[in-house]
């Protein structure tokens, strides 16, 4: 039997309102980083869209904050971003009147807590046309969809479709969709509801994920 103490990892649903709704992440708070492939295993384990590993850095209020898939580690993921930023906050680790920095591979991340609302201030993230042809009919087909505005951006595929209906019934060759060289791809298209803007779906099998429940 290990008597060891072991290292606590929250699960936080994002996005929501009430339990078993919107996004999971896990946040692992460290006082250093470990192992690249510790933090993998531990993420593999998990088996959510993303597992934030964090730590303390230079500086008030100022983090370094690593995100790992299943399989890999990524660049940049906003909703296990807020999910740290509410684990920190409930366990007394920031000044809640001050912003909450993070050093990332994205560069420097600023959030701001004011009592019920996180705010995540982002780098933009522009979307481009140059994509090619041949790429995004290979896209299109890999999702089963006949027609769409292909576009790329820093890290992703975006996909504009003309018919919610279309990003709703997509049933996509996720072994296909893997051979696209893109971290993920994200459909979308203009709601119907007056509730909501738009809708989408975001697929990343080469992450490891072949849906995201929200992204």
């Amino acid at each position: 039997m290990n008597s060891k103490p072991g290292i606590p990892i929250w699960q936080v649903d994002a996005f929501a309102d009430r339990p078993f709704v919107g996004n999971p992440a896990a946040v692992c708070i460290l006082e250093s980083y470990p192992r690249d492939d510790w933090m993998q295993s531990v993420a593999e384990e998990m088996n959510l869209s993303e597992t934030s590993f964090v730590v303390p850095a230079d500086g008030d209020n100022t983090f370094h904050l690593r995100w790992f898939t299943p399989v890999t580690e990524v660049d940049l993921c906003g909703h296990a971003t807020l999910a740290t930023v509410h684990t920190l906050v409930e366990n007394n680790h920031v000044d809640v009147r001050a912003p909450i920095r993070f050093h990332t591979r994205s560069g420097e991340l600023c959030c701001r807590w004011d009592g019920t609302i996180v705010t995540l201030d982002f780098p933009s993230n522009a979307a481009t046309n140059d994509v090619g042809e041949a790429r995004s009919n290979a896209l299109l087909t890999s999702l089963g969809i006949a027609e769409g505005v292909v576009m790329q951006t820093k890290y992703d595929l975006v996909v504009v479709v003309g018919d919610a209906d279309v990003v709703q019934s997509m049933r996509p060759d996720f072994n296909a969709l893997a051979l696209i060289e893109t971290r993920g791809v994200m459909v979308t298209a203009a709601s119907r509801e007056s509730e909501v803007d738009f809708i989408s779906r975001f697929f990343a099998p080469r992450c490891g994920i072949n849906e995201d429940p929200v992204t």
